[in-house]
């Protein structure tokens, strides 16, 4: 009963509705934005909070030869991540649910450290912006009478540098904020005459109060969105209120925080992103459905143009960021097949993708795995999908009874063969990775397989989690035929999730369940599968670890309270551990990166996410439902 009883808690758990993965995906990672738009600071909040506005930097690093092969089910499972900004060092992710912060590498995503506890009064992190010296967080619910507050950090330690409370700041419900370097502006959606709205001022150098600008002149309507390019600062005003018309774009002098113009005419304006040249900005076009993005002149304000129609699929843009070469637009939608992103030209403003459509096949993708020339994704409804690893285009839709797939949870490829463990059909189906054509399903009770959950391949074994079995099974990768069966006490295998080798050592994640132990993580030899160690010890935080990582010099554990284990590959000693999850996705099932290109699997978000390798920076979401 223990397997039977654990395995309907645990599956549930890892398969959560539709709607909130794509949410996650559409509000929290496809609007990225560029290092351009990261050293101007600028955000754009929805209401739903959840609009991600900044990037990670630019990197000149390359992952290690074949680092992150297979299937790697990992998640560092921010809480409810709301804004992103990086300075080209560092990237800085403030968790609004989480009242924290979580600092990345920008050259390799690797977690450095979690940033939260009293000292820092975190409440309801909604924006965030790095100029490479200072971090400022705005805190929604912080300050006098929760009204709101800004918590600055040292941008070079992570290390409080104060915590602005005061009235005299005028913030109430700080909703965005943007620094130059200079000059650090806060917008407050609900402050200033009669509630309508102000904007902050702050000597970026010290955090004094500069200025609050307020006032019906300025036109603030809620203001929502705010950007600074250091001669200009942007604002967007989506409320319409009964004393202002609302609808409108302020622009400020950067030097004097002097009204330039207001300009109206939009309607619901809402994420605003400037890169020194254009200004670009959402507006939902008054409707739940619909929407456009519009176009202004950096220099002088003047509208360029607003761009709308089919081509361009926008359905309640919620999130933009621009580059100076390209602007991504996440488009929410209040109907979940809506959900895309549009990609355009930022040079002329015309669509070159939306990128969306059931086509791909996802419904709750599971795991996926690229060999550098195919990207190979699986799905709950048990195809598998073949997208071209280059373009990401679709190649092949596979399905069918012939090839076994049922319920496969785990997919690891190495250019020659392709490995699909089968859940529910307790078995691992193998492809040629040429043709997609099967090659053979590996089934039988000599094997072992019993709920496979996880999956790898080191270039000469195949190593398969038995989630259901307590056991991990060993195959020949050139023949598909058994090794061996390791299970038994004594690697104190309970529930494994998850599996990963990097040819010289196997990690298994052993995530227990509700009522047992497990907590634990086991170490193989790659080369005979004999016990090394059992890492069990409270020091190293595990919690139903999940999924499990390694790339020959660090091995990374997720683990279900949203933080993450590192350990050293040649040791097993405790590095760090870190609370936080995988760049800002909801519910990351599966990863897999070529040192060029990483793919991830969002179960929840129906969705499969391209990143580049070298920069982390976003490629595109593949979405349909």
């Amino acid at each position: 009963m223990r397997g039977v009883i654990c395995r309907a808690v645990v599956r549930v758990a890892r398969r959560p509705s539709s709607a909130l993965g794509v949410l996650a995906v559409i509000l929290g990672v496809a609007v990225a934005a560029s290092p351009a738009q990261a050293a101007t600071g600028g955000t754009g909040m929805s209401a739903a909070r959840f609009a991600v506005t900044s990037a990670l930097a630019p990197s000149s690093g390359t992952g290690p030869a074949g680092a992150l092969s297979g299937p790697h089910v990992f998640g560092w499972g921010f809480n409810v991540p709301s804004a992103v900004s990086s300075d080209g060092t560092h990237v800085w992710v403030a968790n609004f649910s989480g009242d924290s912060v979580t600092e990345l590498n920008a050259a390799t995503g690797a977690p450095v450290q979690v940033i939260t506890g009293p000292a820092y009064r975190f409440s309801g992190p909604e924006a965030i912006s790095s100029d490479g010296t200072h971090v400022w967080v705005t805190n929604v619910y912080g300050g006098t009478a929760a009204k709101g507050s800004v918590t600055e950090l040292d941008a070079a330690t992570g290390a409080l540098v104060q915590v602005l409370t005061s009235s005299q700041y005028g913030f109430i419900d700080p909703d965005a904020i943007s620094s130059d370097g200079t000059h650090v502006w806060v917008a407050s959606h609900y402050g200033g005459t009669a509630a309508q709205g102000s904007v902050t001022e702050l000597d970026a150098a010290t955090g004094a109060l500069v200025q609050v600008i307020q006032g019906t002149q300025y036109g603030f309507s809620g203001p929502g969105g705010i950007s600074s390019d250091g001669t200009h600062v942007w604002v967007t005003n989506p409320v319409v209120t009964t004393t202002d018309t609302g609808d409108s774009v302020t622009e400020l002098d950067a030097a004097t925080g002097a009204l330039v113009q207001v300009k109206y005419g939009f309607s619901g304006p809402g994420a605003i992103s400037s890169d020194g040249t254009h200004v670009w900005l959402t507006d939902s076009g008054g409707s739940p459905t619909g929407g456009a993005v519009a176009e202004l002149d950096a220099a002088t304000g003047a509208l360029v143009q607003v761009v709308r129609g089919s081509p361009y699929g926008f359905d309640s843009p919620d999130a933009i960021s621009s580059d100076g070469t390209h602007v991504w637009v996440a488009n929410g939608g209040s109907d979940i097949p809506a959900h895309s992103v549009t990609e355009l030209d930022a040079a002329t403003g015309a669509a070159v993708q939306l990128i969306r459509g059931p086509r791909y096949g996802f419904n709750e993708p599971d795991a996926v795995s690229s060999d550098g020339t195919h990207v190979w994704v699986t799905d709950s409804d048990n195809p598998v999908t073949e997208l071209n690893a280059a373009t990401g285009a679709l190649v092949q839709l596979i399905r069918g009874s012939r090839y076994g797939f049922n319920e496969p949870d785990a997919i690891a490829s190495d250019g020659t063969h392709v490995w699909v463990a089968n859940y529910g059909g307790d078995s691992v189906t193998e492809l040629d990775a040429a043709t997609g054509a099967l090659v053979q399903v590996i089934r039988g009770t000599s094997y072992g397989f019993n709920a496979p959950q996880g999956l790898a391949y080191d270039g000469t074994h195949v190593w398969v989690a038995n989630y259901g079995g307590d056991s991990v099974t060993e195959l020949d990768a050139a023949t598909g035929a058994l090794v061996q069966v390791i299970s038994g006490s004594s690697y104190s295998f309970d529930f494994p999730d998850a599996i990963s080798s990097d040819g010289t050592h196997i990690w298994v994640a052993n995530g227990g369940d509700f009522q047992f132990a497990g907590h634990s993580v086991t170490e193989l030899s790659a080369a005979t599968g004999a016990l090394v160690r059992v890492l069990t010890a409270s020091r190293y935080g595990f919690r139903h670890p999940g999924a499990i990582s390694s790339d020959g010099t660090h091995v990374w554990v997720a683990n279900s309270d949203s933080r993450v284990t590192e350990l050293d590959a040649a040791t097993g000693a405790l590095v760090q551990v870190i609370g936080g999850s995988e760049y800002g996705f909801r519910n990351p099932k599966a990863i897999s990166s070529d040192g060029t290109q990483v793919w991830i699997a969002n179960r929840g978000g129906n969705s499969v996410t391209e990143l580049d390798a070298v920069t982390g920076a976003l490629v595109r979401v593949l979405t349909g439902f």
